[in-house]
């Protein structure tokens, strides 16, 4: 290979290298991909009436003040995907503590949030973020 195209070879690969490196930086924050508080908010409404159709988990939520869930955890997820938000609620220890949930529960909610999102048009990657994210609340939600 001579001189020149040795050259024109690297500045080649130079470009692809730093278009590469320029794609990885621009991809959305997690809080951006879920279209914001307005979009998380939208997941959690779409979340509540999937759980009121689902009779796996519906009767856990008589009597529950369904404003202030709806407002908690549309605060929870955006302060757990870096979004501008404070969560002032208790952990989710506390929250969870003393219901004796269990694993089919817990799933049958993962699945209506995967159903919540799909309705609100998340794409499948992105809800594999956001799940990522929650998934480290199994062991204070599910007591063994």
């Amino acid at each position: 290979m001579n001189h020149r195209m040795k050259k024109l070879f690297g500045g080649i690969v130079l470009c692809v290298f730093v278009s590469a490196c320029a794609n990885q930086s621009r991809q959305q924050s997690l809080y951006e991909a879920l279209g914001q508080y307005e979009g998380i908010n939208n997941i959690t409404h779409q979340l509540i009436l999937n759980i009121a159709k689902d009779e796996r988990v519906k009767h856990r939520y008589k009597g529950v003040n369904m404003s202030k869930f709806k407002k908690g955890m549309s605060d929870y997820v955006c302060a757990v995907v870096e979004g501008p938000c404070t969560y002032g609620g208790d952990n989710m220890k506390l929250v969870h503590a003393g219901y004796n949930y269990t694993n089919t529960e817990f799933n049958a909610i993962v699945d209506d949030l995967i159903l919540a999102m799909e309705q609100c048009g998340i794409p499948v990657p992105t809800q594999n973020r956001l799940l990522a994210k929650l998934a480290p609340t199994y062991k204070d939600v599910v007591y063994h």
